[in-house]
């Protein structure tokens, strides 16, 4: 795809974030090679301060063929997951290489839509690379939409908290420096 085919995603606090996600919560996608880590939340100005100067933490956790991306913001947000499918994200992936991978943050006002805070924060390029290492063999494996479901369930019986799921992470880090894994 050349760059006059892409499609790029402008954000702006203050406007509407026009783009499908939960009604409440969070959702991760990928866009333009880049995790996007929107919360729909209801902040307060202290929360949204929160959101854009807490520490960040962020973790992988993979099983069989399912992905999770781990991720805290000290003071806003303690360890959460979400799952992770490179076969609903198009043509989406992460590129391997020796650079750090930017992490988007956006928070949105889930009553009104309108973008409250944004920020980057990046990994390190040994997650990135660990990262695209578990999308290249999630890729390769067949899909079934209704299988991926069973196996986040199943997962979550054996695993209920993300605290469960941090145990046993594959990598872990805080402001791009990796952690030993617990």
């Amino acid at each position: 795809m050349n760059t006059s085919e892409m499609e790029y995603l402008k954000l702006c606090v203050g406007e509407r974030f026009d783009h499908d996600m939960p009604a409440e919560g969070m959702s991760i996608v990928l866009a333009n090679g880049a995790p996007l880590l929107t919360f729909n939340f209801s902040a307060s100005p202290r929360e949204i301060q929160t959101f854009l100067n807490g520490n960040t933490s962020f973790a992988l956790f993979a099983k069989a063929e399912l992905i999770f991306f781990l991720f805290k913001i000290e003071g806003f947000l303690d360890w959460s997951d979400l799952a992770f499918t490179i076969h609903l994200a198009g043509d989406e992936t992460i590129d391997e290489g020796n650079a750090y991978l930017p992490f988007n943050l956006v928070l949105v006002d889930p009553g009104t839509k309108i973008v409250k805070g944004i920020r980057m924060v990046t990994v390190s390029p040994d997650f990135r690379s660990r990262l695209a290492e578990l999308i290249r063999k999630q890729a390769s494996e067949p899909f079934s939409t209704t299988a991926y479901y069973q196996a986040i369930g199943s997962l979550y019986d054996q695993y209920p908290t993300a605290s469960d799921l941090l145990k046993q992470a594959v990598v872990i880090e805080q402001g791009g420096k990796t952690l030993p894994t617990l």
